[in-house]
């Protein structure tokens, strides 16, 4: 095996880690159900709009900014020009009604999905490949991690309000 498909193959596992959380065992990083997915999954859009501050950020926003973020990874591998991106845009949504919080799951969930295929669709994988891979991993692990620590606080919220 090659250090490139050693890295291709090592890649996926991370992305599905990330998003999916892999139940096949080895974990890497994450413990089981503890992925983008699953996460989500189990909140309400109430929990998803909940900000430790007022005015702060919320796990929306940080599941919109990741999507964001993806997709303009995505533009990076169908070989689209890039053009400025506005970042600051990717942090304005803040809170979520129930339809709006179910398709912005559905909505990342459909990035990732298409980031896959894309990457698992090239004949060879180049600077290009390794670059979004990498950054769409590591990207996507910091606001998982934050969303993680949003949830220890809708915990503790709730245990004193219940």
């Amino acid at each position: 095996m090659t250090k490139t498909d050693h890295f291709k193959e090592l890649a996926f596992i991370l992305l599905e880690e990330t998003f999916e959380s892999r139940d096949k065992g080895g974990n890497y990083y994450l413990d089981k159900q503890t992925g983008w997915f699953p996460t989500l999954d189990a909140l309400s859009a109430a929990e998803a709009s909940f900000a430790l501050v007022p005015g702060g950020s919320t796990i929306a926003a940080h599941t919109f900014h990741t999507d964001f973020y993806i997709q303009a990874n995505l533009r990076e591998l169908r070989g689209e020009p890039q053009t400025r991106i506005d970042w600051d845009s990717s942090w304005r949504l803040k809170a979520v009604d129930d339809a709006a919080w179910d398709d912005l799951r559905r909505r990342l969930r459909a990035t990732y999905e298409e980031t896959l295929r894309l990457l698992e669709g090239a004949s060879q994988w180049g600077e290009n490949q390794v670059d979004v891979a990498t950054a769409t991993i590591t990207h996507s692990a910091y606001h998982l991690g934050a969303v993680r620590q949003f949830l220890t606080a809708l915990r503790a919220k709730s245990e004193t309000s219940g």
